[in-house]
């Protein structure tokens, strides 16, 4: 790749989602415009940066930037969170709520839904009334939300850290795919959002404030600074004393938020203060 094309690349990464690209990826995007190439009739990925240049808002551009966006996910990825949630998270707010009260959690960057689910599932096994429990996934990537709502998971999918009894209880099997039920689908509701624009606070307060926020394993991606504003985003669109979940290796350090550390079985959560 040129290194006139892939210094833009890096910089419109940079620029749109918060994706910092060291140097040494020039692989990563060759392997990721892969498809782009067949599905725009270009060349290679100099062509594929010369075309999203002449159009950053168009068609190319946004199919660039969902290849670009890591979606590995599973369900009930590392266990601990829902154990957090179970065990010490879900009594607490159902104490300082009551049994009625409205209890609103947001799973940043959801990718196609498998930890909102999880969340859900969690929700409904331990929550009196699972029904007061509202999650919001969002993500950057326009097709990963569209996958998230139809709730709609192969088999190789849910293979991927869903236990068999959670299988049978919330889920249709359709074919060799396997559909999330009525009732748990009507706890999540999925919409696209940008961590990175300041906008989000104000489109995502409307299904807040949150009692509790997901957002692992994607901070890792935005540089330092970013990284500081988009925590000090998500801390404006939570509660005092919401927790916030983070991967395993991230801390919430932002300009303006401060966190308390909660352990939970030797793992660090974070609380607002």
């Amino acid at each position: 790749m040129q290194a006139s094309e892939f210094r833009y690349m890096q910089q419109f990464l940079l620029r749109k989602i918060g994706l910092s690209l060291a140097d040494d990826k020039q692989y990563l995007i060759k392997s990721r415009v892969t498809r782009l190439l067949r599905e725009h009739e270009l060349d290679d990925a100099n062509a594929v940066a010369r075309a999203v240049r002449r159009d950053e808002n168009g068609a190319l551009a946004q199919h660039l930037l969902d290849a670009m966006t890591t979606n590995e996910t599973l369900f009930f990825r590392d266990q601990y969170p829902f154990e957090a949630l179970r065990d010490m998270i879900f009594p607490e707010l159902t104490h300082a709520k009551g049994r009625h009260g409205k209890i609103n959690i947001w799973s940043a960057a959801a990718s196609t839904g498998q930890e909102a689910c999880s969340i859900a599932m969690t929700a409904s096994e331990s929550v009196p009334e699972p029904g007061r429990v509202h999650i919001l996934g969002t993500d950057f990537s326009a097709r990963a939300v569209e996958y998230a709502r139809a709730g709609v998971y192969s088999q190789m999918e849910v293979q991927r850290g869903m236990p068999i009894k959670q299988l049978l209880r919330f889920f249709d099997q359709q074919g060799s795919a396997w559909a999330v039920r009525p009732e748990l689908k009507a706890m999540m509701h999925f919409d696209h959002a940008n961590l990175i624009e300041d906008s989000l606070t104000a489109k995502v307060r409307r299904y807040g404030p949150f009692d509790v926020v997901f957002c692992r394993n994607v901070l890792i991606y935005f540089t330092p600074e970013e990284r500081a504003h988009v925590i000090d985003r998500i801390a404006r669109c939570m509660h005092k004393g919401g927790y916030f979940i983070s991967g395993a290796t991230e801390t919430p350090e932002g300009r303006i938020s401060r966190w308390n550390q909660v352990m939970f079985k030797g793992k660090r959560l974070w609380q607002l203060q």
